[in-house]
């Protein structure tokens, strides 16, 4: 009479559907984009869309967070257990970031240049980083040249592109502002005799808009103005973290391209991609000042937490099934 391990077969049967889970979700978000981005006349988005792709990206987050805790628990894991702790731990503080965000933007109507939520969000860097970091540690970087000239060149793409980024939003965000040259020229031709016109009746003024009264609380708003004047160094931050992601997730990519082992780490650096590629969209919109909440690249956001779970789902299967006993045993 043969006997298996019940973990071990628990553990084959819910990872076909954990997979089939976070496809689903990531399937799911992208056809809730597609079918239902449609900004009404002032260019916003209605508020129950805007509800809808905060769930759906909170909750893949969340999920990811979960799974990675999974994985920190167990103690088959073979690329260490810390090392999906840290993953985890960035991803529930990513979570947390979007809640802080979702409650200043669509709970009470603030707008600032730095909120709570952007210190959840920093910390969820710099915990994703620690983790694909002890990921890469461990192992003995032996590698050839071209290996390392393309670590080389995604670091350095990813540095190329954030500049890009910057400095492309600054021009366009100076070029509206900047004088007509006709208006110049005006100034400095010769003055020419115009015909006297008769002076046209002013037309009505029209009445001021109101601006909209928030409902946050005092501890809110003070702490705004108190985070407000550290704007550029958050700023810079997100830059530091977005490159130092893409650095590691190439490194990743490399280290981990071949073997049983691999498969993981290679969704593992896809997902820290799809997050730079979000980011970088975020940053070129928000320097523009043409940022509108729900556009369609925020998917890359959802897609980053789906691919996260996958690894995540991919490592506890290749390591539980790696210390399952080859032979059966026989009673």
């Amino acid at each position: 009479m043969s006997k298996s391990s019940t973990p071990s077969s628990a553990s084959s049967v819910s990872t076909p559907l954990l997979v089939g889970a976070c496809i689903a979700w990531g399937v799911v978000t992208l056809l809730f984009f597609l079918l239902f981005t449609a900004p009404g006349e002032d260019g916003v988005q209605p508020a129950w869309f805007l509800l809808g792709i905060n769930l759906l990206e909170t909750g893949a987050f969340l999920l990811a967070g979960l799974l990675c805790f999974r994985n920190w628990r167990s103690t088959q894991i073979v690329s260490g257990r810390n090392v999906w702790f840290w993953i985890g731990l960035g991803l529930l503080f990513y979570v947390l970031g979007n809640v802080m965000f979702f409650l200043w933007g669509n709970i009470w109507r603030l707008d600032p240049a730095v909120s709570l939520g952007d210190f959840f969000y920093i910390f969820s860097y710099i915990f994703l980083a620690a983790g694909m970091f002890k990921a890469v540690l461990p192992r003995r970087l032996n590698l050839e040249l071209p290996q390392w000239l393309m670590v080389v060149g995604i670091g350095l793409g990813g540095i190329l592109l954030t500049i890009f980024v910057n400095l492309a939003a600054a021009e366009a965000a100076v070029v509206p502002g900047a004088p007509a040259p006709t208006l110049y020229l005006a100034q400095t031709a010769a003055p020419e005799v115009a015909p006297e016109v008769a002076p046209e009746a002013a037309p009505p003024a029209l009445p001021e808009p109101v601006a909209e009264t928030s409902s946050a609380p005092n501890w809110v708003l003070q702490l705004d103005g108190f985070l407000e004047p550290l704007a550029d160094g958050v700023g810079l931050l997100y830059l530091i973290g977005d490159v130092v992601l893409l650095i590691i997730a190439g490194t990743l990519l490399v280290a981990f391209w071949g073997g049983r082992y691999s498969q993981s780490w290679k969704l593992i650096a896809i997902a820290a991609f799809c997050l730079y590629i979000a980011d970088m969209f975020f940053a070129y919109a928000v320097n523009t000042d043409t940022y509108i909440e729900g556009s369609l690249w925020e998917v890359f956001w959802t897609f980053s937490a789906v691919f996260f779970g996958l690894g995540a789902v991919v490592e506890h299967a290749v390591s539980v099934n790696s210390r399952r006993s080859p032979r059966r045993r026989r009673g």
